[in-house]
């Protein structure tokens, strides 16, 4: 690792108190103790060091895939919709591949052109 990582230092070995969503050996998705963006926030992660979406390895991608899916069923079924997100590049935060399924107040939301 070339920079610090909150999912790695913190999330994934419980160094902090986080509302685990999903669980599976090589995902996690839970609920951050800080609130995000929207009414409802979960974040999913894969459990080892994948850097981006872009060096993110297909076997692993499938089983990230599958958890945000459930993750993301569950939000549809308590708001109604959501937002599933990640960044590359200079608009990623924490160099480990993150994705976030926002609902609710405080989304980004998309503006019809006239």
């Amino acid at each position: 690792m070339d920079e610090p990582d909150w999912y790695c230092s913190e999330v994934i070995p419980r160094a902090i108190d986080i509302d685990v969503v999903i669980e599976t050996e090589e995902v996690l998705a839970f609920r951050p103790p800080i609130p995000g963006f929207g009414t409802d926030h979960v974040i999913v992660v894969p459990k080892q060091h994948v850097r981006s979406l872009l060096e993110l390895d297909v076997a692993v991608g499938a089983q990230l895939l599958a958890v945000v899916q459930s993750a993301a069923r569950q939000v549809v079924e308590q708001h109604g919709g959501c937002q599933v997100l990640t960044t590359l590049g200079d608009e990623q935060h924490n160099r480990h591949l993150h994705l976030h399924i926002a609902a609710g107040n405080g989304v980004a939301r998309f503006v019809p052109r006239a």
